[in-house]
């Protein structure tokens, strides 16, 4: 029996099965017919609520319920525009492009809560501080942000604060209180920010979670707890959070309106459930229980068609299948520091020839698309063609690569056998070995034989930085929407950093250092994709594929689209309670023949 007829027998037990109705009862004690409540999975545990610790991408959706940023990414279909969120307008950039004068909006206030708990409303308005205050916060040496990169090297006289945090006590806030040179308070609605030189790209720093604002109050008041009580100016408060659980949040009554004069947030209370296992979450929205949902690939392939629509009796009753390319490249590294392919070029050369790219794009059902370079399309500076030589999939070529490599018909001279090379990834689940199968059958086929390696993520970063790896299948996420954002992947003063495959060129560091000081459009355009062809030729990475984003989302659920950078979508959400209440009452279960295409 295959997979998806497996699946299917699956599906129908638990469909028809009592307990199913169990299992959805999450939350139905407390359900209110008129409230307007927004229930989803996040499929993944939060790890923080500190913004200034938030790595994943999880922790910063969330903290972008309860914090707002200077900027913002506005929240249309396609649009990767930047717009004022706690600013009266666009930051004012000097003529020399080194100092960024931000000005606050006048109606800006921390949520009253426990920090604040009898002061005056006036102690929670916002001010330039509380802005540096927590850009600073990135550079704490004693809280070591993941977020450093975005002001390190850019805003100047950091080292000076380092300093001070470096000799003061765990939770002593004075090092604080004399800033930095590049951080400039003119009065409590103004901030200037002074950077060592210009740097076009910095606006995007300003609109990423980490940057966002924090108190120092309810910093010095929660201490070490402070990641778990967010009190910011957030469209949100925090009204629950059980880890392993659920986090809710009610709507903050205190919250600006938005430039065009909206009243937000638009739900009364948003419901997070942590539902792990992807069939449970696709169960519970079936039955309305939840208002979208992020199909995993056996789902997908379940329900959706080649032409990427829904099975009729889903669209049946409302739902809604939402999609958009997302700004995600995956990749087959070379680790460099092994000597094996870091110095043959050859090899790489060959390995890249072999790998069956349209095999994969197939193999997911349409969730992926071919990659040609680092850069996913829809930036500036793309490319969106593959190299003449390297660009598509050429056994022939491929042997004759592994030939010149040294290795004819795929043998080790040294061994008198199949050339033998490791490759590691990130997890240990049926994506992963699928994966892993899919490329020992491609290097099968020149002679190569591919040792998979199975990690969980401590150990797969423990071996990526002791250079115990080969070969291994990694993603990089776009932080915001530029060209540069990818090719600092490959610079050589990042080997070790997010130049995960240690990759060094002379050449393109040059070019790289160059690409930095382009101003003009045009010209920062046509560089990248310079950039990219000279990658597409060395072969540091395999462009595999960029990732498709996909959401189905009931009728009821308004306010919702995909974006790659709405850590501000939350305040857009709602729903129709009433349209909702009614279809959960009359839900009839689906037979497996109706469901699935």
């Amino acid at each position: 029996m295959n997979l998806l007829s497996m699946m299917r027998r699956f599906f129908y037990v638990a469909l028809l099965c009592p307990l199913f109705l169990v299992l959805c009862a999450c939350g139905d004690g407390d359900r209110n017919a008129t409230e307007k409540r927004v229930v989803m999975s996040l499929g993944k545990q939060i790890n923080t609520l500190d913004p200034a610790l938030a790595a994943d991408t999880t922790s910063q959706y969330v903290c972008g319920a309860f914090y707002d940023t200077l900027l913002q990414y506005r929240y249309a279909e396609g649009e990767y525009q930047l717009e004022p969120c706690m600013l009266t307008a666009m930051p004012e950039v000097s003529s020399d492009g080194t100092a960024y004068t931000c000005t606050l909006r006048d109606d800006l206030y921390f949520q009253d809560g426990e920090a604040f708990a009898g002061a005056d409303k006036s102690v929670r308005k916002i001010t330039a501080r509380d802005v540096a205050f927590s850009i600073l916060r990135l550079a704490d040496t004693r809280l070591r942000s993941p977020g450093f990169w975005l002001i390190r090297d850019r805003v100047r006289g950091l080292e000076a604060f380092q300093k001070r945090t470096e000799a003061a006590a765990d939770g002593d806030l004075s090092p604080y209180d004399d800033l930095c040179e590049g951080l400039e308070i003119r009065d409590d609605r103004t901030l200037v920010i002074h950077l060592e030189k210009a740097d076009p790209r910095f606006l995007y720093a300003l609109a990423l979670p980490y940057t966002a604002v924090v108190s120092r109050r309810a910093l010095e008041h929660y201490g070490d707890d402070f990641a778990d009580h967010p009190q910011g100016s957030g469209p949100f408060r925090l009204t629950r959070w059980e880890k392993d659980y659920i986090i809710e949040m009610a709507r903050y009554d205190g919250y600006h309106t938005e430039s065009d004069g909206r009243t937000l947030p638009a739900a009364d209370r948003i419901s997070c459930y942590l539902v792990k296992q992807p069939l449970a979450s696709w169960l519970m929205f079936l039955q309305g229980r939840l208002d979208l949902y992020v199909p995993d690939s056996e789902c997908f392939e379940a329900v959706v068609n080649k032409d990427l629509e829904l099975s009729p009796a889903l669209r049946g009753r409302g739902i809604r299948l939402l999609s958009r390319p997302q700004l995600e490249t995956n990749y087959i590294g070379f680790n460099f520091t092994d000597p094996l392919l870091g110095n043959n070029l050859h090899l790489r050369r060959a390995i890249t020839l072999a790998f069956d790219r349209e095999r994969r794009i197939e193999h997911s059902g349409s969730r992926f698309s071919a990659a040609y370079g680092p850069v996913p399309p829809g930036v500036p500076g793309a490319v969106t063609e593959p190299n003449p030589e390297l660009g598509r999939r050429d056994l022939a070529a491929a042997k004759r690569e592994l030939e010149l490599a040294g290795y004819k018909d795929g043998i080790d001279p040294k061994t008198g056998r199949a050339l033998v090379i490791t490759f590691d990834q990130t997890g240990s689940d049926t994506f992963y070995r699928q994966t892993a199968e899919l490329m020992a059958n491609d290097m099968a086929e020149i002679g190569i034989d591919i040792q998979p390696e199975f990690n969980t993520w401590p150990r797969f970063v423990q071996k990526l930085r002791a250079g115990s790896i080969q070969l291994f299948r990694y993603s990089w996420t776009a932080d915001y929407p530029d060209a540069e954002n990818f090719l600092q992947l490959f610079y050589g003063e990042n080997a070790g950093g997010c130049n995960r495959v240690n990759y060094r060129s002379a050449e393109y560091d040059a070019m790289y250092r160059k690409f930095l000081a382009v101003s003009d459009s045009a010209e920062y355009a046509a560089m990248s994709q310079k950039m990219i062809r000279y990658l597409q030729g060395e072969c540091p990475w395999i462009f595999e594929t960029h990732t498709m984003c996909f959401v189905m989302a009931h009728e009821w659920l308004s306010g919702y689209m995909p974006h790659d950078f709405a850590f501000n979508r939350w305040k857009y959400l709602s729903v129709d309670p009433v349209a909702r209440e009614q279809k959960i009452k009359s839900f009839k279960p689906f037979s497996m023949n109706e469901l699935t295409y």
